[in-house]
């Protein structure tokens, strides 16, 4: 049931001419522009479904590192003048009729949690690899922990994936990253990690949610796989089951056609 009176918003970022960055490269630029007007189509039908508003933000910043901190300035901005926000990276497919605003209780903050945790037999030489990735998911877990560790506090091998993020005007109002910077950059010169870890820590959205709700213990919700379904080069199988897909590789044709 749509919610009465409530003021709902769909709304995704994209940005054609995207500075150069190891995330974004030409294939998946190009897909991008191949499947731009079905994707928009796509939220739309969704964002009806569901009783919101949906809107497409192509005035942003250039840097892909930064839109991802401007995503989140973006989510509170808008819980300002509405009631419940739902944020869609621009390569999230939706698949379902149920409604993300009926389903989860946005006075929470609702993302999905994933679990980093390397298999006992690879870790030892996974953690001396000197070719990690800055934006490896384990890498994030790492950094985030050792954050958290500044204030014994407990950690976990778990990092929210910002790709799909629901909140209300409460819930919103909770992240606050000026909170984490002092910190990442305390944590950044004083961990246990090797420096095959720790050299590759920049500031990141995800890191710094995540250490927001587990340092703060914030009202949250892990929507689960089936909300944000990543697909990538590890995962390229699509289920049914999915209700939100998210295309890490680009690869739309696999369910845009």
């Amino acid at each position: 049931m749509l919610g009465i009176g409530v003021k709902r918003i769909i709304f995704s970022i994209y940005r054609e001419d995207i500075d150069k960055h190891t995330s974004a490269p030409s294939y998946k630029r190009n897909q991008f522009k191949k499947y731009k007007e079905q994707i928009i189509g796509n939220h739309q039908a969704y964002a009806k479904l569901c009783g919101a508003d949906y809107k497409l933000f192509t005035d942003v910043e250039s840097s892909y590192d930064v839109i991802q901190f401007q995503k989140i300035s973006m989510i509170k901005k808008l819980a300002q003048e509405f009631d419940e926000v739902l944020y869609l990276d621009f390569d999230v497919i939706t698949n379902t009729r149920l409604s993300f605003f009926e389903h989860f209780d946005l006075n929470k903050i609702c993302a999905y949690n994933i679990d980093t945790t390397i298999p006992d037999e690879v870790r030892g030489y996974r953690i001396k690899d000197d070719n990690w990735h800055p934006m490896d998911m384990y890498l994030k877990s790492c950094c985030k922990n050792a954050m958290l560790l500044l204030d014994d506090i407990d950690n976990s091998n778990l990092v929210i994936n910002t790709g799909v993020i629901g909140v209300n005007k409460k819930s919103a109002q909770l992240i606050d990253f000026s909170k984490c910077y002092g910190v990442y950059h305390k944590a950044k010169e004083d961990n246990l990690y090797p420096t095959e870890i720790n050299s590759k820590w920049k500031p990141n959205n995800e890191v710094y949610l995540t250490y927001m709700i587990e340092r703060y213990n914030l009202p949250y919700t892990n929507i689960g796989l089936q909300w944000n379904f990543i697909l990538d080069d590890s995962h390229r199988e699509i289920s049914s089951a999915a209700y939100f897909y998210h295309v890490v590789n680009k690869d739309f044709g696999l369910i845009l056609e």
